[in-house]
């Protein structure tokens, strides 16, 4: 049994990142607009650094940053841009490795916790830097636009069982339109939110859940209010644990049963629901870690740094 209590995380005063952080060997961090994510990446100590430019961010070479490495895959698919990441950083085997979660999307995310262990890393340090607040509040939208496809994040999906019952897990977050997206893809599943609270502020949890409102029959069936289920935004470790009690939960209640994850809150609890999938759900079977399609995704979203998680990701 995996206690998610013993894992380490710690929060960092954004004054004091080259007093209280280590310097690493490698340091990756997937780039964007926002201040909060360019200040860690001049901050944070490292002897190589290396920007990843996610094509969903649809940045054109001449608005590439300078002086650092740069990976800028053109493929959407996951597994493609993770490898091309991956063949420029190198041997990775006994390396301290930082990388800073706060701009990837979230099927790299997830799919960067398998192939990072694949790759022969037995541990990284993940870092995630808070906003001070959403600039639309709860108008936000993160995503732009999606193939309108939804499926398995590369190599997540589970073996199921085809006469048995299928369970969502979703993470609630501000995209209304991915929720809607994930609950009509999987339409006969029970549905079980599980909400981002505590929030990272006090007024995201109800940004969070009015936007989410607008996603659906789902997000306006009992279910939505009977079955929900809450871990914090800022904690992957207990986002696992509230993931593993759910699981624990369907399965004293029904055999076989088909339970289908989708991380669609933060990015902090994306990778609680990836840590999951690789350390609990994986061996249980027919558990598939299922995401929409990003086609487009917004590069600036949020204002300044309330603070800077790190988190200590064991493989």
């Amino acid at each position: 049994m995996i206690d998610y209590s013993i894992y380490y995380r710690r929060p960092i005063n954004t004054d004091r990142i080259n007093k209280e952080l280590e310097e690493c060997d490698i340091f990756i961090s997937a780039f964007n607009s926002s201040d909060r994510v360019q200040k860690i990446f001049e901050e944070v100590q490292a002897k190589q650094k290396f920007w990843f430019i996610q094509p969903e961010y649809a940045y054109k070479p001449l608005e590439y940053p300078t002086g650092y490495p740069i990976v800028a895959p053109n493929e959407l698919d996951e597994a493609l841009q993770l490898r091309a990441l991956l063949d420029e950083v190198g041997m990775l085997h006994n390396k301290k490795v930082y990388i800073d979660i706060t701009g990837f999307m979230r099927h790299t995310l997830c799919f960067m916790i398998p192939m990072l262990a694949y790759a022969g890393l037995k541990e990284f340090t993940a870092l995630y830097s808070e906003p001070l607040f959403y600039k639309k509040q709860e108008n936000t939208t993160f995503t732009n636009s999606t193939s309108g496809n939804v499926r398995p994040v590369r190599g997540m999906a589970g073996s199921n069982h085809s006469q048995s019952r299928d369970f969502l897990i979703i993470g609630v977050g501000y995209d209304s339109k991915l929720i809607n997206e994930v609950t009509t893809h999987k339409d006969n599943s029970v549905v079980y939110p599980l909400f981002a609270f505590p929030s990272l502020s006090p007024d995201m949890y109800q940004q969070s859940a009015i936007a989410a409102s607008l996603g659906g029959d789902a997000a306006i069936s009992g279910e939505w209010i009977t079955n929900r289920k809450f871990a914090p935004a800022n904690d992957p470790f207990s986002t696992a644990q509230a993931l593993k009690s759910v699981v624990s939960e369907i399965d004293r209640k029904f055999s076989n049963a088909n339970i289908y994850i989708s991380p669609l809150s933060t990015k902090v609890q994306a990778m609680g629901f990836a840590l999951y999938w690789f350390l609990e759900g994986k061996q249980r079977g027919a558990v598939s870690l299922i995401l929409p399609e990003c086609t487009g995704y917004t590069r600036e979203t949020s204002e300044g740094i309330k603070r800077l998680w790190t988190y200590t990701i064991e493989l």
